[in-house]
């Protein structure tokens, strides 16, 4: 959105006006959820070689979220955090 403003020094402190433009855009005019998305269709979630029991962990590489098996993860876990809602 542009900010358009205009001061007029005719007084002692000015005025300045802010307007935005009425124009809308419309995305998709037929917008419609997909409910029950696999994970296999996430961009960056990749799902060879899963298996039961795997684990979901983040490749920094790959910028992937990858399966590995519960016990090649190594390491503590100090806290979990499930965001705000």
């Amino acid at each position: 959105m542009a900010v358009n403003a205009r001061i007029n020094t005719t007084g002692a402190i000015g005025r300045a006006t802010v307007r935005s433009p009425t124009k809308t855009t419309i995305a998709s005019q037929n917008f419609a959820a997909k409910p029950n998305v696999s994970l296999g269709e996430v961009n960056d979630v990749s799902t060879v070689g899963v298996q039961n029991g795997f684990t979901l962990v983040f490749n920094s590489n790959s910028g992937k979220f990858e399966a590995q098996a519960a016990a090649n993860l190594t390491g503590t876990i100090t806290s979990i955090s499930g965001g705000s809602f």
